[in-house]
């Protein structure tokens, strides 16, 4: 086992101990406003790692369960509104933050840019990587929600750093049946340190160059989040794209080595840069999570 390997158990096994420790205290209020005739709209609260109040939305079709699911994984924003997909017809939808985005920033605020280079010297006080333990409690605030009935299949999507936090859940909980990862951040790789990139990646270039001294130590703390070191633990069906211009959120020279190691990786690459295939992509990764989830989309 590497060095990298070891250093990467080590932070998720710290990770799953806060976890296991902290009461997630899950509180659902049903949403009248955003509540449709084909489905409910629930508020959702309960506390992460390091005692984080988090948000999220749970959309659950009307009739007969159980349901499928899918988790929408938060990406760089400070807002997330509730997602439109013709799957919330047929499946419980739920769009999860973390820590320091709107409705989830009681105990901290994240800054755009600055969420990137928050702390991070210091592992422990890191703001991003709380965002991995917020990642793994929704899909476990989901399993024990009590709202909806689930029939079983369990699917994550995202986009840059959402698709990241998928790839990291996804390798961490056997509940999860399938991941559709759009041009994930390369965070943790050190292609993100490469000079020249586009924001978000670019926050570390500067944070770098304001503190050259700090590069190694900057390095080996965000190689613990590497996607591709946990690659071969998602042991699930992944559809990624990414853009082949991309020089702000997936690299195409990390994208390659990423879909390598994962074990089923359906790898689409697209003329253009951080859009990672656009609407065109949009329309395939509908049809895929449908197909994952046993669903017809309407």
């Amino acid at each position: 086992m590497t060095s990298a390997q070891q250093r990467s158990d080590a932070f998720w096994e710290r990770i799953e101990a806060q976890l296991a420790e902290t009461d997630a205290d899950i509180a659902i209020e049903r949403d009248g406003f955003y509540s449709q005739p084909e489905w409910d709209v629930y508020r959702v609260r309960y506390t992460s790692a390091g005692g984080h109040r988090l948000f999220a939305w749970l959309s659950v079709p009307h009739g007969d369960g159980p349901f499928p699911a899918l988790v929408r994984m938060p990406d760089y924003a400070s807002v997330h509104d509730i997602i439109y997909t013709p799957l919330r017809h047929r499946a419980v939808v739920m769009n999860a933050t973390h820590r320091g985005q709107r409705n989830s920033d009681g105990s901290v605020q994240a800054s755009y840019p600055g969420l990137l280079t928050d702390g991070i010297e210091i592992a422990a006080e890191y703001t991003l990587f709380g965002a991995y333990a917020d990642a793994l409690r929704a899909v476990d605030v989901l399993g024990g929600q009590g709202i909806a009935e689930l029939s079983g299949a369990v699917a994550l999507t995202g986009a840059g750093l959402g698709a990241s936090l998928a790839l990291a859940t996804a390798a961490r909980r056997p509940t999860v049946s399938a991941v559709a990862a759009d041009t994930p951040l390369a965070l943790g790789h050190p292609a993100a340190l490469e000079p020249g990139l586009g924001y978000p990646l670019a926050e570390l270039g500067d944070y770098l160059r304001a503190n050259p001294r700090s590069e190694g130590t900057v390095e080996s703390l965000l190689s613990v989040v590497n996607p591709v070191t946990t690659a071969r633990a998602v042991q699930r069906p992944v559809l990624m794209s990414a853009g082949s211009f991309d020089r702000s959120l997936c690299l195409l020279a990390f994208a390659e080595e990423l879909a390598a190691a994962l074990p089923e990786c359906d790898f689409r690459v697209y003329d253009g840069a951080a859009e990672g295939g656009g609407h065109i992509h949009g329309q395939v990764r509908g049809e895929w999570l449908a197909a994952r989830l046993g669903v017809e989309i309407s």
